[in-house]
């Protein structure tokens, strides 16, 4: 009767009560966008009927240059692949982003040093199969108060993040962009969408 009474409750809640738990599974050949009800143990294994809940975002593996579909407010990241969640992740819009290594994974050549996520708040990195277990909270931009209403902040993480650090480490600066959408860091473009003529950013670096 209990578990009864807790369905109607549950269906006749307003909307904006019931919380989503958006994952990211990333292994070694597939990414997979999942919605769920509530939050999962770390790393589960999903089962048949979980998969439903999910859609099959692979096709980012193979377009890294153009834009990441990624816009979530919200988002954690289950993965084996350091490759792959930066190929994911590289130029998305994520403002709660946690990262969660699922095993202790091989050398990957990755192609590139960083990746980059837009209106990054928080930071939380964790390496459960680590022991004693390793997570990090970082408070994006707390260094140099910048704050969480500004449009145009960007994280800068090094790739080395994702492969299981002992220590992590991050500074914030605050500069410039061009009409082009450069900044005073070579290689490290943003987009001129929704920022005015030489618009302040605050850039912060992970590694």
């Amino acid at each position: 009767m209990s578990h009864l009474l807790y369905c109607i409750l549950w269906l006749s809640a307003p909307a904006f009560l019931r919380s989503e738990f958006k994952v990211a599974y990333v292994t070694e050949r597939n990414v997979y966008m999942c919605t769920y009800s509530q939050e999962l143990a770390f790393c589960e294994t999903m089962n048949s009927s979980q998969f439903n809940n999910c859609k099959d975002q692979s096709s980012v593996l193979h377009r890294a240059e153009t834009a990441s579909p990624v816009h979530k407010k919200r988002l954690t990241v289950w993965y084996s692949s350091p490759l792959n969640v930066a190929l994911l992740l590289n130029n998305s819009e994520v403002r709660h982003l946690s990262l969660i290594q699922c095993k202790p994974t091989a050398e990957q050549p990755v192609p590139f040093e960083y990746f980059t996520v837009r209106r990054l708040e928080t930071l939380t990195v964790t390496y459960p199969f680590r022991k004693p277990e390793q997570s990090y909270d970082i408070l994006i931009g707390k260094d140099r108060d910048a704050p969480f209403h500004e449009e145009a902040r960007i994280a800068v993480i090094h790739t080395s993040v994702l492969t299981g650090k002992t220590e992590l480490k991050s500074y914030t600066v605050q500069t410039n962009v061009d009409r082009s959408g450069m900044m005073s860091f070579p290689n490290i473009f943003m987009s001129r969408n929704g920022l005015s003529e030489m618009s302040r950013i605050f850039v912060t670096f992970l590694y």
